[in-house]
């Protein structure tokens, strides 16, 4: 694998380098190998930022209508696909270096909970349709760097067992029980016993299910009551495939990121300018370990910055609202 590709783990998870430092390199590096990132810069006239908040943010839909990948990158390690229906236009994320999303998504964690503390269970009906998935990928690694081996997928289409519970509590591990909305719910439905004193669930983002729209507060409450949990040990993971880092909500419904990503709430009619803390806007997303793709883009998920860097999340936004990034799309 080529120096420019590997170069970068160490640099990104650098504690001692500041966001802006890095943001600003990481710029550059793609203003100068990602053509459709430089004609997006040039046709805005921005080619040389000064701070983050001015770095040019492309619309999300650019995974799905081009290939976001280097001229550097011929052949990716890894490539993710976000799920959709058969036939469906999907989004498509090239990994060039799989040790560093890994390292990514693994550090992440590590920012907001303490592995040695939890036994993971997933339940991931969906997203194990899609071999593509990055949720999966996460997972996986996930379970694979549990060094007491308690971690584990769960079988799909079948109710979580007491006996299950149990393994992944023995030798004093609390249990996290990670899943998409829906599928949490079908748990529940199904008659899966309460978990013990500790656990913590983990929804996966996304209040779809394939009976309705729940509003986040109201899923919250359900899975509280369905496992038996206080509300505040219901937490939700925010990622998706054209992200290499996830920022995470550990149960006050507050997102919070790693070092390396930062998410900004902007104007969606302008979305070169950012909204003032408490409202409403889009969703713009810099993921510095989406070095060897795209690290700027917009959302289309309407969200809330809060005064200390944290966010909310309140949905999809409404797609015919989105003139403003088709504008810059185009």
């Amino acid at each position: 694998m080529s120096r420019i590709i590997t170069g970068w783990r160490d640099y990104l998870f650098d504690a001692q380098t500041p966001f802006t430092e890095m943001a600003l390199v990481v710029h550059a590096h793609q203003y100068e190998h990602l053509i459709c990132y430089r004609r997006f810069c040039d046709a805005l006239g921005i080619t040389g930022p000064t701070q983050p908040e001015t770095i040019p943010l492309m619309p999300i839909q650019v995974f799905r209508d081009a290939e976001v990948r280097p001229g550097y990158v011929d052949r990716p390690e890894r490539v993710f696909r976000s799920s959709g229906t058969a036939g469906s236009d999907r989004s498509t994320h090239y990994i060039a270096d799989m040790t560093l999303y890994e390292a990514s998504c693994y550090r992440g964690f590590t920012q907001f909970y303490d592995p040695e503390e939890y036994s993971l269970l997933a339940y991931l009906p969906g997203y194990s349709d899609n071999p593509d998935s990055s949720l999966i990928a996460m997972i996986a690694h996930f379970v694979q760097n549990d060094p007491r081996g308690l971690s584990r997928f769960l079988p799909l289409n079948e109710p979580l067992h007491r006996e299950t519970i149990e393994a992944a509590g023995s030798e004093g591990r609390s249990v996290m029980l990670f899943g998409a909305a829906f599928g949490l719910l079908d748990l529940i439905d199904a008659g899966s016993p309460p978990l013990p004193p500790g656990s913590v669930v983990v929804e996966t983002g996304g209040m779809k299910t394939h009976r309705r729209e729940i509003p986040k507060e109201e899923l919250r409450q359900r899975l509280a009551d369905g496992f038996t949990l206080p509300a505040e040990a219901i937490h939700s993971e925010y990622g998706m495939a054209e992200m290499c880092s996830q920022a995470w909500d550990t149960g006050n419904g507050l997102f919070r990121c790693p070092p390396w990503l930062r998410i900004t709430i902007r104007d969606p009619q302008n979305p070169l300018e950012s909204v003032p803390v408490g409202e409403q806007g889009l969703v713009g997303v810099m993921d510095l370990a989406n070095v060897h793709s795209l690290s700027f883009f917009m959302t289309q998920d309407l969200g809330v910055a809060e005064p200390d860097g944290s966010f909310r999340v309140l949905g999809r936004w409404d797609h015919a609202e989105l003139r403003g990034c088709n504008f810059l799309m185009e």
